[in-house]
């Protein structure tokens, strides 16, 4: 029998803040769907459709993980906003080959 507390301080390893959770689910949904619908001439319709899921994802997370956001969190969230909406603007002002 394991005495070390270590091990059963939270069941199934959920180590992960919810708040980080949240910034890689942004990027990766933000990196995927830029690939997929934003292309060298239009972007399309569908891609903000997947953008207004994400945000409306991200209001309900916020809300209802409200009290594990707290100061730190809050602006580490808002700094990868402004990251995503920078990338957006850099790839698309980027010349690419279609």
């Amino acid at each position: 029998m394991d005495t070390n507390p270590v091990f059963r301080r939270r069941q199934n390893h959920n180590n992960t803040p919810e708040s980080i959770t949240l910034i890689i689910t942004n990027v990766i949904v933000f990196i995927v769907a830029t690939q997929i619908f934003a292309n060298c001439t239009k972007i399309s319709t569908f891609y903000w459709v997947v953008m207004g899921a994400l945000g409306v994802y991200n209001f309900f997370n916020i809300r209802k993980f409200r009290e594990d956001y707290g100061r730190v969190q809050v602006i580490a969230y808002v700094i990868s906003i402004i990251v995503l909406i920078a990338m957006f603007f850099l790839l698309r002002s980027r010349a690419q080959t279609c």
